[in-house]
């Protein structure tokens, strides 16, 4: 492995040789010399051949200032904030900063280590992701359509839906398509279709200011079938540094990038997410033939209707229908004041299998009645684009 050069901009001596001592014995790390100023630090990144800098938020009066200027006239470089304490205040600065992460002091070597491997890595990808768009990559024409999926109540089939479909849409249309797991809360999207991301959202949002329709690919888990996943955080509890900006920027690069973008959404309106519902070409509502199911999403048509939601972007799906459904499909039409546009089977049996097995359905029984149902709802909404 190439040793990684690191250089510490921290105006506290305390806290330097404590940073300096963490790394001293780290094979692959090796430390540049110490500046005493921004001055003195910008000369010795530029002859040193630093990979990364760690900057405490208080050097030279103001970390987060240096952090951002160092990150603009060293793209090559990886920074990473050092704080006593993380906050809402302190991860917005370092997103926008350029920081790629925030170290907590006392520093705890094993994390440290981690986070310098890491954001070194992800800045040399980065790096070779542009060199190789700029030299070979051939352009998308055009932007790529979004799909939503979205319901109010869990156990509707929301997960399920949205897996399948963008399983549907790969295997009918042979065109790039993208899943991505919004549900900011309990997102299950890797755990359908039984794949361990590397990367989550958390870690777009780290590199934020990077992001366009090359490098976005980093953070994408391939499937097996060919899709590509963009995983929600593992704690949930990390999402809470997601804003709709950082929303609005990943649905451009991927839309730049693929031809149809398919959503994942939290289970409640979630101002994070909202854009996922601008910038959609169709919202599916999922709903089942209960009543509480159908009365929750009543609630959501409602809120949308405040809105101002585009009546025509609403696409009523009834999922999990049988023979023995408690409520009638008319009748269902009649308490939304929409038409039912798509309808999807009940199969018990089946759906359970392909869920604790991670195959999606549409993969595992490409023949059974739910899988042609997914076949129509895909010709119906591309159309002739295949």
């Amino acid at each position: 492995m190439d040793k990684i050069k690191v250089i510490v901009l921290d105006n506290n001596l305390e806290e330097r040789f404590d940073i300096e001592n963490s790394l001293a014995n780290v094979d692959y790390i090796e430390m540049a010399r110490t500046p005493d100023d921004f001055e003195e630090a910008q000369a010795i990144i530029d002859s040193d051949l630093v990979d990364v800098i760690l900057i405490s938020g208080n050097f030279d009066g103001d970390g987060y200032e240096v952090a951002e200027k160092l990150s603009t006239e060293f793209i090559d470089k990886a920074t990473i904030m050092i704080e006593k304490e993380i906050n809402e205040d302190t991860m917005y600065k370092a997103i926008f900063s350029g920081a790629k992460d925030v170290v907590i002091m006392p520093v705890k070597p094993n994390k440290l280590v981690d986070s310098i491997y890491k954001a070194n890595k992800l800045t040399k990808k980065r790096l070779e992701s542009q060199r190789k768009s700029n030299v070979t990559k051939k352009k998308k024409s055009g932007y790529g359509q979004i799909f939503t999926v979205f319901s109010t109540k869990g156990g509707s089939g929301k997960t399920f839906f949205a897996t399948n479909l963008a399983l549907s849409l790969l295997k009918n249309t042979n065109k790039k398509v993208a899943l991505l797991d919004f549900d900011l809360d309990y997102g299950n999207v890797t755990l359908a279709l039984d794949i361990v991301p590397k990367f989550t959202i958390n870690d777009i949002i780290d590199d934020i200011k990077s992001i366009d329709s090359d490098y976005i690919e980093t953070f994408l888990t391939n499937h097996e079938s060919g899709l590509k996943v963009l995983a929600s955080s593992k704690e949930p509890n990390n999402n809470d540094f997601v804003n709709g900006e950082h929303i609005q920027i990943i649905l451009k690069a991927l839309q730049s990038a693929y031809d149809y973008v398919v959503i994942d959404m939290s289970s409640r309106f979630y101002d994070a997410t909202n854009p996922a519902f601008i910038f959609s070409e169709k919202l599916f509502l999922i709903t089942t033939p209960e009543i509480m199911s159908v009365k929750n999403i009543k609630g959501a048509i409602t809120t949308l209707t405040d809105f101002n939601y585009p009546k025509n972007k609403i696409n009523i799906v009834l999922n999990k229908i049988s023979k023995s459904s408690d409520i009638r499909s008319n009748d269902i039409e009649k308490i939304l004041g929409y038409d039912i546009l798509y309808k999807v089977p009940e199969d018990y049996q089946k759906v359970t299998a392909s869920l604790n097995q991670g195959i999606p359905y549409v993969q595992k029984y490409p023949r059974s009645e739910i899988g042609k149902s997914f076949s129509g709802i895909v010709s119906n909404i591309v159309g002739n684009d295949k």
